[in-house]
């Protein structure tokens, strides 16, 4: 996705074009380019690198109503957005209603909008790869974080053995039925603990005709200690972030936070039960916790004073 900018109150069209023809930055639009919603909290992987499982007792935990699920839906499909993913800080196929939700979406959004959901795979089922091979899904990101028993155990608390079975059984069917979609993307963090089974995982995804990527580590909102982290050096503190400049994020009981490393929830901009996205996005609490975030000042957003 492109850059963006935050143009200034008084900011007209042409100067919004101007600062995007002469800098390669779009302005921030009057709707999220992408919006991430789950529609479930609980997630059944204890990794090493994720804070999940440590997120404190009073941070809301739940199921969104399907009233805010269609809610979304139905707004986000009346805007041209470039995609829809329903998940966030969760495992999204914990939720026995995502096919009947993917499908939702697809008959739904507008021509050129993408849906996208990231897994462990752990809990993908014959039946349930079925579902989603029929749901339309645009693009499904399995995360996998280790590449032997132990390795894997000790990143993500799961079963390899079990989650591979489950991808390349998800692979062999959707080759079977012809199908083009989902997308296959495999993504392994590099952490101290995988680090020495990246060349093997190279080699393993490579004959499977899927997508693999290595990303890069960074520290959850300084949730996460650096221990889990390789040995080369602490990256910089992240200033100019613009994630809150095209994408909106929002949890099971419709609250809209400010980032998707907020596990804590601790910056939340608006609920969007009783408004609209585009309200709660276009707020005035939010615009302005966004103003002082390109100020550096960190009295409202402690998120993100340490985040790297």
């Amino acid at each position: 996705m492109a850059e963006y900018f935050m143009p200034e109150p008084m900011d007209g069209a042409l100067k919004k074009l101007w600062a995007w023809v002469s800098t390669g930055k779009r302005f921030r639009p009057a709707f999220p380019r992408a919006v991430q919603f789950q529609t479930l909290s609980a997630c059944n992987a204890r990794c090493a690198f994720c804070p999940h499982g440590q997120t404190p007792r009073e941070v809301p935990h739940g199921r969104m109503d399907d009233a805010i699920f269609y809610k979304i839906v139905d707004e986000c499909s009346r805007h041209f957005i470039t995609r829809i993913s329903p998940y966030l800080t969760n495992e999204p196929l914990l939720d026995e209603r995502m096919p009947r939700m993917l499908s939702y979406i697809t008959k739904k959004k507008m021509p050129g909008t993408k849906t996208k959901i990231n897994s462990n795979g752990a809990l993908l089922t014959h039946e349930l790869s079925r579902e989603i091979l029929a749901s339309g899904l645009d693009s499904l990101w399995f995360s996998v974080n280790g590449y032997s028993p132990e390795t894997y155990r000790a990143s993500m608390d799961l079963d390899l053995d079990r989650t591979l079975g489950n991808i390349d059984a998800f692979l062999d069917l959707r080759d079977r039925i012809g199908g083009k979609r989902p997308r296959v993307v495999i993504t392994t963090l590099h952490t101290r603990i995988v680090e020495p089974e990246l060349d093997y995982a190279r080699k393993y995804w490579e004959p499977r005709g899927v997508v693999f990527k290595i990303h890069h580590m960074d520290n959850r909102a300084g949730e996460v200690v650096a221990g889990n982290r390789p040995g080369d050096g602490d990256p910089a503190l992240k200033r100019g972030c613009d994630l809150f400049l095209k994408q909106a994020y929002i949890v099971e009981n419709g609250d809209m936070i400010l980032c998707c490393h907020d596990w804590r929830q601790s910056v939340v901009v608006g609920n969007i039960r009783n408004r609209s996205i585009a309200e709660v996005w276009n707020s005035e609490r939010f615009t302005t916790l966004i103003r002082e975030y390109f100020a550096e000042d960190f009295s409202n957003l402690e998120i993100c004073r340490a985040c790297r």
